[in-house]
């Protein structure tokens, strides 16, 4: 039941998404906003926008402050706090809670959550939001790391390519290459599926040499 309702709702969101894209209208401002939030020029036009950037917005905001806040106060506590002499004693805060049987032990804990939020922030890095083009020349937008913040990535068409599944990233269908570069992309939410088949089956718009 689940499964038929997840379905259902990606469904609804990729005919939203098409319906925008067959508005010319509609499509146009978008396309306008888009631009002047990303700060791109009017040669390129969008041909994808992903969906949950908001949420994304929120959690690399949130995953910069915290492991920068916990990584900071790992490193503050290192260098001024633990003692040798404690070594097997718990970690206390307060008067009686204890966090750790040991300052190891804590060490173990936080090491493990900046890492466990080191892995998401790659993940999200990964994931491209929204996508122009200007002929065979592609241009991919991140989100940064900050609230607001993003970061660009431009390519050719040469170098878009499907890639194969990884442990981090299990779907392969959504990983691919863009040169230097790999991205998460959700063939989905493209303006049309020609945009998509166009990448995915190089055919260039350049004429050949004579």
């Amino acid at each position: 039941m689940r499964l038929a309702e997840r379905q259902t709702f990606w469904a609804f969101q990729t005919s939203l998404a098409r319906h925008a894209s067959n508005n010319p209208v509609r499509y146009m401002e978008t396309q306008k906003m888009w631009r002047e939030r990303d700060g791109i020029s009017k040669r390129w036009q969008l041909i994808y926008k992903a969906p949950m950037d908001t949420a994304l917005k929120y959690a690399s905001s949130y995953l910069t402050v915290s492991t920068g806040i916990i990584g900071a106060s790992s490193l503050y506590y290192a260098a001024f706090v633990f003692d040798k002499a404690d070594m097997y004693n718990p970690v206390v805060i307060g008067d009686n809670v204890v966090i750790a049987n040991s300052p190891v032990e804590c060490l173990v804990y936080l090491g493990s959550f900046i890492a466990l939020h080191i892995a998401i922030k790659v993940l999200i890095s990964k994931y491209v939001i929204r996508m122009y083009q200007d002929g065979d020349e592609y241009l991919a937008v991140f989100r940064g790391h900050f609230f607001n913040s993003i970061n660009t990535h431009k390519f050719h068409l040469k170098d878009f390519k499907k890639l194969s599944p990884t442990f981090v990233v299990s779907w392969g269908d959504a990983r691919f290459s863009l040169g230097n570069k790999h991205g998460i992309i959700l063939e989905n939410y493209f303006k049309t599926p020609e945009h998509f088949n166009y990448m995915l089956n190089k055919k260039s718009s350049e004429k050949p040499e004579d």
